[in-house]
């Protein structure tokens, strides 16, 4: 999650407040290849992955994992905090300019603060795509860095389904997403409600 917000706000950013007419491919074309990857199943790609991370030694490694889960939901980042960013009121930011501040320093000082409750709700709608994910965990990971979905399922051996180990493993793995909600709850409803009343 935190790789993919370090990746995905400044690409958001400059999506929103940059034209790319120059080069081949303009801003929606850009728009639309992001919106493409989050339509893209992730399974077509789970061979070529596992070739890959062979091949640079990285199964059952903990960088696998994050570069796989930072893949798919560097677009819905993108995506979501694009919109967002084009809301916000482009004075704030030129007058920021004005005032001596890079493109950059106004980004993250006037743009990112003001975009502070969409990046909260993009953030925990990908953590819980993070934490949820099962695929990738079990292709790539064997032992070491096996995550909560794979503990999870491990709970079905030839005697059957051990609803007992499932039953405790689902409840560990709801505490980090219930703790996270739980802080950011104020960020939620900030975001949720920003664009309700116009006035």
């Amino acid at each position: 999650m935190v790789l993919a917000l370090a990746l995905g706000l400044p690409a958001a950013y400059a999506l929103a407040r940059f034209r790319f007419q120059r080069m081949l491919l303009t801003n929606k074309d850009l728009t639309v290849w992001f919106l493409s990857q989050r339509v893209l199943p992730p399974v077509a790609t789970a061979v070529p992955f596992f070739i890959v991370f062979s091949s640079l030694d990285l199964l059952d490694s903990r960088i696998s994992l994050i570069l796989v889960n930072a893949t798919f939901i560097l677009p819905f980042v993108v995506v979501i905090v694009r919109q967002t960013f084009q809301d916000l009121p482009i004075d704030l930011e030129e007058a920021a300019l004005v005032d001596g501040a890079s493109h950059f320093g106004a980004f993250l000082r006037v743009a990112v603060p003001l975009a502070t409750p969409a990046i909260a709700a993009a953030a925990l709608i990908m953590f819980a795509s993070a934490w949820n994910e099962y695929l990738f965990a079990v292709i790539l990971t064997v032992d070491k860095a096996a995550t909560m979905p794979v503990h999870i399922a491990g709970g079905v051996d030839t005697r059957g389904v051990q609803f007992w180990f499932v039953a405790v493993r689902a409840l560990i793995a709801m505490i980090p997403p219930v703790l996270l909600a739980l802080i950011a709850q104020r960020y939620i409803v900030r975001g949720l409600t920003l664009g309700a009343v116009k006035g």
